[in-house]
């Protein structure tokens, strides 16, 4: 069904559209209302080069050179199966996101925690921010036992109060209103279709009936023609109707045939002897 198409048969079946529109505003507001909202907290999170590293009187800040691969190791440990599972078990309907800060080049790491409740969100952010030094202590304990060859961190930013966010109220909002909004052109499509079809019919309908079947539905007999009437099929002419005289027709009688027997006695008659069949024929074909 083409754009066009659509826009024809919303033109002529606008009570569909509207009916339609009405459905798509009522479910889109539904679904935004009843989607629980969501609250976010974030935190910020820098690392810091060993202090083995740093001369006495330097600032660590200017040595951050290097770090962004510590910072990709965090990310993965923080992104764990078994950190997710610790997290689901204090808040089973949280949900949250570890990523390197994408607007600077420093070794910062974004903590993103999602959840129904605002007090929910904090819990969880607390909880990673806790998490985040001892991984990231564990993972060098591996590699070097000293204490002073160790990158640590340091808390930059942390949200106080969770805000709430809409965007999957509005999501949730968008989906109703795609799926309405798809509903409603399969019905005009139907409707649409179901009408036009039924007004051919009725238009079809008088004609059919107006012209003659050229053959009887099988199982029916048509009743005999009438006298006087054309059959169905005819030109339309009146036929002749059949001779009523008994015996063969005037034309068909020669002229040296008895004459019937008449059934009864000859009427009289006052006035003179009619000509015979011969005596017109004489007279009215000339004799060369």
């Amino acid at each position: 069904m083409q754009l066009r198409d659509v826009v024809s048969a919303g033109r002529r079946r606008w009570w569909v559209v509207v009916i339609g529109v009405l459905c798509a505003l009522g479910a889109g507001y539904g679904a935004y209302a009843t989607t629980p909202p969501t609250y976010e907290a974030t935190a910020t999170v820098l690392l810091l080069p060993p202090r083995a590293t740093v001369e006495d009187g330097d600032n660590p800040l200017l040595q951050l050179g290097g770090l962004n691969e510590a910072v990709d190791v965090l990310v993965l440990e923080l992104s764990s199966q078994d950190v997710r599972r610790r997290v689901e078990e204090l808040q089973p309907d949280s949900s949250y996101e570890v990523v390197n800060e994408p607007s600077t080049s420093s070794p910062v790491l974004l903590l993103t925690v999602r959840d129904v409740t605002s007090q929910g969100a904090l819990q969880i952010r607390d909880e990673l921010l806790a998490t985040t030094p001892r991984s990231l202590s564990a993972l060098q304990s591996k590699i070097t036992s000293g204490s002073d060859q160790q990158i640590t961190s340091r808390v930059v930013s942390s949200d106080k109060v969770a805000e709430s966010v809409g965007r999957d109220r509005v999501r949730s909002a968008l989906i109703a209103l795609v799926g309405v909004g798809v509903l409603t052109l399969i019905a005009l499509s139907l409707v649409d279709g179901a009408l036009r079809r039924r007004a051919e019919r009725r238009l079809a309908g008088p004609g059919r009936r107006g012209r003659g079947r050229t053959s009887p539905p099988p199982g029916v007999a048509l009743p005999p023609p009438v006298q006087g009437h054309a059959p169905g099929g005819h030109d339309g002419m009146l036929s002749p109707p059949p001779p009523t005289q008994d015996g063969p027709p005037p034309h068909l009688v020669r002229d040296d045939a008895p004459a019937p027997a008449a059934s009864g006695p000859a009427p009289e008659t006052s006035g003179p002897a009619p000509e015979t069949t011969s005596a017109l024929r004489d007279r009215r074909v000339p004799q060369p």
